[in-house]
Protein backbone atom coordinates (compact mmCIF):
# COMPACT_ATOMS: atom_id res chain seq x y z
CA UNK A 1 0.00 0.00 0.00
CA UNK A 2 1.30 3.24 -0.97
CA UNK A 3 2.33 5.99 1.68
CA UNK A 4 0.96 8.41 0.56
CA UNK A 5 -2.66 7.01 0.36
CA UNK A 6 -2.43 6.76 4.28
CA UNK A 7 -4.18 10.01 4.46
CA UNK A 8 -6.50 9.90 1.69
CA UNK A 9 -10.06 10.35 2.31
CA UNK A 10 -10.95 8.80 -0.98
CA UNK A 11 -8.93 5.99 0.32
CA UNK A 12 -10.97 5.09 2.96
CA UNK A 13 -14.26 5.82 1.73
CA UNK A 14 -13.29 3.46 -0.83
CA UNK A 15 -11.99 0.79 1.09
CA UNK A 16 -14.61 0.36 3.51
CA UNK A 17 -17.78 0.97 0.95
CA UNK A 18 -19.15 4.02 3.11
CA UNK A 19 -21.29 5.23 0.24
CA UNK A 20 -23.23 1.85 0.81
CA UNK A 21 -22.28 0.77 4.10
CA UNK A 22 -25.05 0.96 6.71
CA UNK A 23 -22.98 -0.18 9.87
CA UNK A 24 -19.78 -0.48 10.46
CA UNK A 25 -17.33 -1.48 14.03
CA UNK A 26 -14.17 -0.28 14.69
CA UNK A 27 -12.55 -2.89 16.83
CA UNK A 28 -9.51 -2.75 18.86
CA UNK A 29 -7.58 -5.77 20.13
CA UNK A 30 -6.54 -4.19 23.46
CA UNK A 31 -6.57 -0.94 25.19
CA UNK A 32 -5.11 2.03 23.66
CA UNK A 33 -4.93 -0.14 20.35
CA UNK A 34 -5.75 3.60 18.41
CA UNK A 35 -9.74 2.78 17.44
CA UNK A 36 -10.54 6.13 18.85
CA UNK A 37 -7.56 7.75 15.80
CA UNK A 38 -8.60 5.51 13.10
CA UNK A 39 -12.70 6.49 14.31
CA UNK A 40 -11.54 10.40 14.05
CA UNK A 41 -9.53 9.37 10.69
CA UNK A 42 -12.68 8.03 9.47
CA UNK A 43 -14.86 10.34 10.32
CA UNK A 44 -12.72 13.37 8.86
CA UNK A 45 -12.50 11.10 5.18
CA UNK A 46 -16.49 11.47 5.69
CA UNK A 47 -16.26 15.13 6.06
CA UNK A 48 -13.77 15.89 3.48
CA UNK A 49 -15.65 13.67 0.82
CA UNK A 50 -18.33 15.75 1.61
CA UNK A 51 -21.09 13.41 1.84
CA UNK A 52 -24.78 13.45 2.61
CA UNK A 53 -24.77 10.52 5.08
CA UNK A 54 -25.62 11.17 8.20
CA UNK A 55 -23.07 9.79 10.78
CA UNK A 56 -24.25 8.39 13.87
CA UNK A 57 -22.10 6.90 16.77
CA UNK A 58 -21.59 5.08 19.67
CA UNK A 59 -19.53 3.27 21.59
CA UNK A 60 -19.12 0.33 23.86
CA UNK A 61 -18.63 1.42 27.39
CA UNK A 62 -16.52 5.01 27.71
CA UNK A 63 -14.54 6.64 24.69
CA UNK A 64 -13.44 9.76 23.97
CA UNK A 65 -12.65 10.78 27.23
CA UNK A 66 -9.35 13.60 27.14
CA UNK A 67 -7.35 11.41 29.68
CA UNK A 68 -7.06 7.46 30.06
CA UNK A 69 -9.15 6.53 33.23
CA UNK A 70 -6.66 3.82 34.13
CA UNK A 71 -3.04 4.89 32.92
CA UNK A 72 -3.74 8.72 33.08
CA UNK A 73 -2.23 9.34 29.93
CA UNK A 74 -3.57 12.00 27.23
CA UNK A 75 -6.40 10.13 24.59
CA UNK A 76 -7.36 11.95 21.69
CA UNK A 77 -11.39 13.29 21.55
CA UNK A 78 -13.85 12.39 19.24
CA UNK A 79 -14.81 15.37 16.94
CA UNK A 80 -17.72 15.29 15.63
CA UNK A 81 -19.93 17.99 13.04
CA UNK A 82 -23.74 19.44 13.05
CA UNK A 83 -26.05 17.46 11.96
CA UNK A 84 -24.19 13.87 13.13
CA UNK A 85 -26.16 11.82 16.06
CA UNK A 86 -24.68 10.15 18.85
CA UNK A 87 -25.36 7.53 21.59
CA UNK A 88 -24.03 8.27 25.08
CA UNK A 89 -25.02 8.22 28.08
CA UNK A 90 -26.46 11.46 30.18
CA UNK A 91 -23.31 11.65 32.60
CA UNK A 92 -21.10 12.18 29.30
CA UNK A 93 -23.22 14.41 27.68
CA UNK A 94 -22.12 17.19 30.41
CA UNK A 95 -18.56 16.04 29.31
CA UNK A 96 -18.92 17.41 25.55
CA UNK A 97 -18.01 21.09 24.56
CA UNK A 98 -20.78 21.20 21.78
CA UNK A 99 -24.42 21.62 21.61
CA UNK A 100 -26.29 18.71 21.40
CA UNK A 101 -30.15 18.75 20.83
CA UNK A 102 -31.57 15.60 22.94
CA UNK A 103 -33.67 13.66 20.57
CA UNK A 104 -34.79 10.33 22.71
CA UNK A 105 -33.61 8.68 25.92
CA UNK A 106 -33.09 4.70 25.62
CA UNK A 107 -34.46 3.33 29.05
CA UNK A 108 -31.08 2.23 28.55
CA UNK A 109 -29.08 2.79 32.18
CA UNK A 110 -25.37 2.55 32.43
CA UNK A 111 -22.65 3.52 35.10
CA UNK A 112 -22.60 6.86 33.89
CA UNK A 113 -26.89 7.61 33.42
CA UNK A 114 -29.03 6.52 30.72
CA UNK A 115 -28.02 6.37 27.18
CA UNK A 116 -29.66 9.07 25.61
CA UNK A 117 -29.67 9.94 21.20
CA UNK A 118 -28.58 12.79 20.32
CA UNK A 119 -27.94 15.46 17.53
CA UNK A 120 -24.92 18.01 17.31
CA UNK A 121 -26.38 21.19 16.83
CA UNK A 122 -22.59 22.89 16.46
CA UNK A 123 -19.20 20.90 15.70
CA UNK A 124 -17.43 19.36 19.10
CA UNK A 125 -15.78 17.81 20.93
CA UNK A 126 -17.20 14.06 22.61
CA UNK A 127 -17.74 11.58 24.93
CA UNK A 128 -19.02 8.53 24.34
CA UNK A 129 -20.44 6.18 27.08
CA UNK A 130 -22.22 3.70 25.16
CA UNK A 131 -24.06 -0.20 26.32
CA UNK A 132 -22.34 -2.77 26.97
CA UNK A 133 -24.20 -5.66 25.89
CA UNK A 134 -25.45 -6.84 21.98
CA UNK A 135 -28.82 -5.79 22.48
CA UNK A 136 -28.81 -2.36 24.10
CA UNK A 137 -26.28 -1.39 20.75
CA UNK A 138 -29.30 -2.63 18.61
CA UNK A 139 -32.03 -0.78 20.09
CA UNK A 140 -29.62 2.12 20.15
CA UNK A 141 -29.55 1.75 16.10
CA UNK A 142 -32.93 1.36 15.74
CA UNK A 143 -33.76 5.07 17.62
CA UNK A 144 -30.69 6.56 15.02
CA UNK A 145 -32.68 5.19 12.44
CA UNK A 146 -35.88 6.73 13.11
CA UNK A 147 -34.31 9.89 12.75
CA UNK A 148 -31.78 9.23 9.72
CA UNK A 149 -33.13 6.20 8.21
CA UNK A 150 -30.04 6.31 6.07
CA UNK A 151 -27.67 6.77 8.62
CA UNK A 152 -23.97 5.56 8.56
CA UNK A 153 -24.04 3.51 11.97
CA UNK A 154 -20.35 3.58 13.83
CA UNK A 155 -19.76 1.57 16.86
CA UNK A 156 -16.48 2.37 18.72
CA UNK A 157 -15.85 -1.27 20.42
CA UNK A 158 -13.13 -3.59 21.90
CA UNK A 159 -12.16 -7.20 21.18
CA UNK A 160 -13.32 -8.55 24.93
CA UNK A 161 -15.02 -11.40 26.42
CA UNK A 162 -18.02 -9.41 28.39
CA UNK A 163 -18.71 -7.24 25.39
CA UNK A 164 -20.25 -7.50 21.84
CA UNK A 165 -17.44 -5.78 19.31
CA UNK A 166 -19.88 -7.04 16.32
CA UNK A 167 -22.22 -9.75 17.71
CA UNK A 168 -24.01 -9.75 14.34
CA UNK A 169 -24.72 -5.67 14.85
CA UNK A 170 -22.51 -4.29 11.91
CA UNK A 171 -21.80 -5.70 8.38
CA UNK A 172 -18.35 -4.90 8.19
CA UNK A 173 -15.61 -3.90 10.70
CA UNK A 174 -12.15 -2.75 10.84
CA UNK A 175 -9.81 -4.33 13.52
CA UNK A 176 -7.39 -2.02 14.82
CA UNK A 177 -3.48 -3.36 15.59
CA UNK A 178 -1.61 -1.31 18.13
CA UNK A 179 2.08 -1.74 19.37
CA UNK A 180 0.90 -1.36 22.66
CA UNK A 181 -0.97 -4.65 22.29
CA UNK A 182 1.72 -7.12 22.16
CA UNK A 183 5.52 -7.04 23.39
CA UNK A 184 6.89 -7.44 20.09
CA UNK A 185 5.67 -7.39 16.42
CA UNK A 186 6.73 -10.97 16.05
CA UNK A 187 3.98 -11.36 19.13
CA UNK A 188 1.51 -8.96 17.30
CA UNK A 189 1.51 -10.33 14.16
CA UNK A 190 0.31 -13.66 15.15
CA UNK A 191 -2.16 -12.54 17.77
CA UNK A 192 -3.58 -10.56 14.36
CA UNK A 193 -3.10 -13.60 12.17
CA UNK A 194 -5.60 -15.52 14.86
CA UNK A 195 -8.18 -12.53 15.02
CA UNK A 196 -8.62 -12.18 11.04
CA UNK A 197 -8.75 -16.27 11.13
CA UNK A 198 -12.28 -15.81 13.70
CA UNK A 199 -13.06 -12.66 11.55
CA UNK A 200 -13.55 -13.69 8.40
CA UNK A 201 -14.89 -17.09 9.46
CA UNK A 202 -17.59 -18.46 7.10
CA UNK A 203 -21.48 -18.72 8.05
CA UNK A 204 -22.74 -22.14 9.12
CA UNK A 205 -24.92 -23.72 6.20
CA UNK A 206 -28.51 -22.21 5.63
CA UNK A 207 -30.26 -25.62 6.87
CA UNK A 208 -28.85 -25.40 10.53
CA UNK A 209 -28.63 -21.35 10.35
CA UNK A 210 -32.41 -21.70 10.51
CA UNK A 211 -32.97 -24.18 12.89
CA UNK A 212 -30.29 -22.32 15.50
CA UNK A 213 -32.88 -19.25 14.67
CA UNK A 214 -35.87 -21.18 15.51
CA UNK A 215 -34.84 -22.74 18.37
CA UNK A 216 -33.55 -18.86 19.47
CA UNK A 217 -36.48 -17.58 18.88
CA UNK A 218 -37.99 -19.96 21.09
CA UNK A 219 -35.52 -19.64 23.53
CA UNK A 220 -33.76 -16.20 23.36
CA UNK A 221 -32.66 -16.53 27.11
CA UNK A 222 -30.89 -20.12 26.29
CA UNK A 223 -27.04 -19.70 25.39
CA UNK A 224 -26.14 -23.44 24.28
CA UNK A 225 -27.99 -24.72 21.58
CA UNK A 226 -27.16 -28.59 20.38
CA UNK A 227 -27.89 -30.14 16.29
CA UNK A 228 -28.02 -33.73 15.75
CA UNK A 229 -27.43 -35.64 13.05
CA UNK A 230 -30.57 -37.50 12.48
CA UNK A 231 -32.58 -34.00 12.45
CA UNK A 232 -30.05 -33.10 9.83
CA UNK A 233 -30.83 -35.82 7.50
CA UNK A 234 -34.25 -35.45 8.30
CA UNK A 235 -34.71 -32.32 6.88
CA UNK A 236 -32.08 -32.59 4.06
CA UNK A 237 -34.08 -36.26 2.46
CA UNK A 238 -37.92 -34.78 3.58
CA UNK A 239 -37.97 -30.76 3.28
CA UNK A 240 -41.42 -31.26 3.44
CA UNK A 241 -42.25 -32.55 6.45
CA UNK A 242 -40.40 -29.65 7.98
CA UNK A 243 -43.76 -28.20 8.77
CA UNK A 244 -45.47 -27.94 12.75
CA UNK A 245 -43.95 -26.62 15.54
CA UNK A 246 -43.64 -29.93 17.19
CA UNK A 247 -41.18 -31.22 14.67
CA UNK A 248 -39.12 -28.27 13.96
CA UNK A 249 -38.62 -28.35 18.37
CA UNK A 250 -37.34 -32.03 18.15
CA UNK A 251 -34.05 -30.69 15.75
CA UNK A 252 -32.85 -28.92 18.39
CA UNK A 253 -32.08 -28.88 22.08
CA UNK A 254 -31.10 -25.78 24.04
CA UNK A 255 -29.40 -25.12 27.80
CA UNK A 256 -31.16 -22.56 29.75
CA UNK A 257 -27.78 -20.95 30.78
CA UNK A 258 -27.55 -16.96 31.60
CA UNK A 259 -24.00 -17.24 30.25
CA UNK A 260 -21.42 -19.31 28.72
CA UNK A 261 -18.30 -18.25 30.47
CA UNK A 262 -17.89 -20.83 33.47
CA UNK A 263 -20.86 -23.11 31.90
CA UNK A 264 -18.52 -25.72 29.89
CA UNK A 265 -18.55 -28.13 32.05
CA UNK A 266 -22.45 -27.67 31.85
CA UNK A 267 -22.58 -27.60 28.46
CA UNK A 268 -20.27 -30.53 27.73
CA UNK A 269 -22.52 -32.92 29.58
CA UNK A 270 -24.87 -32.27 27.40
CA UNK A 271 -22.92 -33.68 23.87
CA UNK A 272 -24.31 -36.31 22.36
CA UNK A 273 -22.82 -38.52 20.05
CA UNK A 274 -25.16 -37.70 17.25
CA UNK A 275 -24.75 -33.77 17.53
CA UNK A 276 -23.53 -32.15 14.17
CA UNK A 277 -23.19 -28.61 15.76
CA UNK A 278 -23.09 -26.70 19.28
CA UNK A 279 -23.83 -22.99 18.70
CA UNK A 280 -23.03 -20.85 21.84
CA UNK A 281 -24.29 -17.55 22.36
CA UNK A 282 -21.25 -15.60 24.17
CA UNK A 283 -17.67 -15.80 24.48
CA UNK A 284 -16.21 -18.90 23.42
CA UNK A 285 -13.14 -19.06 25.33
CA UNK A 286 -9.84 -21.62 26.09
CA UNK A 287 -11.83 -22.49 29.75
CA UNK A 288 -14.91 -23.83 27.68
CA UNK A 289 -13.20 -25.39 25.07
CA UNK A 290 -11.06 -27.80 27.46
CA UNK A 291 -14.27 -29.18 28.76
CA UNK A 292 -15.85 -29.33 25.71
CA UNK A 293 -12.33 -31.48 24.32
CA UNK A 294 -12.75 -33.80 27.46
CA UNK A 295 -15.55 -35.30 26.15
CA UNK A 296 -14.86 -37.33 22.86
CA UNK A 297 -18.17 -36.97 21.46
CA UNK A 298 -17.24 -33.32 20.83
CA UNK A 299 -15.42 -34.32 17.56
CA UNK A 300 -16.49 -34.37 13.95
CA UNK A 301 -18.91 -31.07 14.50
CA UNK A 302 -19.42 -27.82 13.54
CA UNK A 303 -18.99 -25.27 16.91
CA UNK A 304 -21.11 -21.85 15.87
CA UNK A 305 -20.63 -18.42 17.59
CA UNK A 306 -22.89 -15.25 16.78
CA UNK A 307 -19.86 -13.95 14.77
CA UNK A 308 -16.50 -13.95 14.84
CA UNK A 309 -15.55 -11.50 17.73
CA UNK A 310 -17.29 -14.02 20.19
CA UNK A 311 -14.10 -16.74 19.80
CA UNK A 312 -11.36 -15.86 21.97
CA UNK A 313 -9.08 -19.13 21.38
CA UNK A 314 -5.53 -19.58 21.82
CA UNK A 315 -3.14 -21.03 18.75
CA UNK A 316 -3.13 -24.29 20.97
CA UNK A 317 -6.74 -24.25 21.26
CA UNK A 318 -7.12 -23.85 17.26
CA UNK A 319 -4.82 -26.89 16.82
CA UNK A 320 -6.67 -28.99 19.20
CA UNK A 321 -10.26 -28.34 17.51
CA UNK A 322 -8.53 -28.97 13.96
CA UNK A 323 -7.26 -32.35 15.22
CA UNK A 324 -10.91 -33.09 16.27
CA UNK A 325 -11.99 -32.27 12.94
CA UNK A 326 -13.98 -29.45 14.96
CA UNK A 327 -15.25 -26.59 12.43
CA UNK A 328 -15.30 -23.14 13.12
CA UNK A 329 -18.46 -20.86 11.47
CA UNK A 330 -20.89 -18.22 12.68
CA UNK A 331 -24.48 -17.04 12.24
CA UNK A 332 -23.43 -13.76 10.87
CA UNK A 333 -20.58 -13.52 8.45
CA UNK A 334 -18.37 -10.53 8.73
CA UNK A 335 -16.97 -8.09 6.33
CA UNK A 336 -13.09 -7.04 7.07
CA UNK A 337 -12.19 -4.82 4.30
CA UNK A 338 -8.96 -3.61 6.40
CA UNK A 339 -6.58 -3.66 9.04
CA UNK A 340 -5.06 -0.72 11.15
CA UNK A 341 -2.25 -0.40 12.48
CA UNK A 342 -0.73 1.62 15.19
CA UNK A 343 2.73 1.83 16.10
CA UNK A 344 2.50 3.56 19.11
CA UNK A 345 4.15 1.55 22.36
CA UNK A 346 2.41 1.91 25.85
CA UNK A 347 5.76 3.97 27.24
CA UNK A 348 4.83 6.27 24.20
CA UNK A 349 7.83 5.21 21.42
CA UNK A 350 6.87 4.30 18.45
CA UNK A 351 8.20 1.38 16.33
CA UNK A 352 9.14 2.24 12.50
CA UNK A 353 5.93 2.39 10.65
CA UNK A 354 7.21 0.13 7.63
CA UNK A 355 8.66 -2.66 10.04
CA UNK A 356 4.66 -2.87 11.70
CA UNK A 357 2.85 -2.64 8.22
CA UNK A 358 5.63 -5.49 6.91
CA UNK A 359 5.06 -7.73 10.33
CA UNK A 360 1.43 -7.42 9.72
CA UNK A 361 1.13 -7.90 5.90
CA UNK A 362 3.32 -10.55 5.72
CA UNK A 363 0.79 -12.84 7.81
CA UNK A 364 -2.66 -11.88 6.26
CA UNK A 365 -4.37 -11.32 2.95
CA UNK A 366 -6.46 -8.34 4.36
CA UNK A 367 -5.30 -4.90 3.49
CA UNK A 368 -3.28 -2.84 6.11
CA UNK A 369 -2.45 0.58 6.45
CA UNK A 370 -1.29 2.55 8.95
CA UNK A 371 -3.47 6.19 8.97
CA UNK A 372 -0.93 7.99 10.53
CA UNK A 373 -1.27 10.69 14.16
CA UNK A 374 -4.37 11.82 15.91
CA UNK A 375 -5.75 14.45 13.82
CA UNK A 376 -7.64 16.03 16.68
Amino acid sequence: MKSDLRHSPEFLVDALGLDSLRSLAIIGMGKNAGKTTVLNHLLNAIRQMKSKRVVAVTSIGLDGEDEDIVTGSVKPRIYLTEGALLATSCGSLNKCDAVIEILALTGIHTATGEIAIGRMRTNGYVELAGPSIARDVATCERYCREMEENCLFIVDGALSRKSPAGGGLTESVILVAGAANASSLEALATETARQVLFLTLPSVGEQKKDKFRESMEEHPTHRAIFLSVADDERQALSAERVSSPSERKARSRSLPLGSVIGEGKTIALELRRDDTALLLRGAITDNVLEYLLSDSAFADMTLVAEDGTRFFLSDKAVRQLRQRSVDLAVLSELSLPLICVNPMRRDGSTVEREDILEAIKSVVDVPVCELGPALV
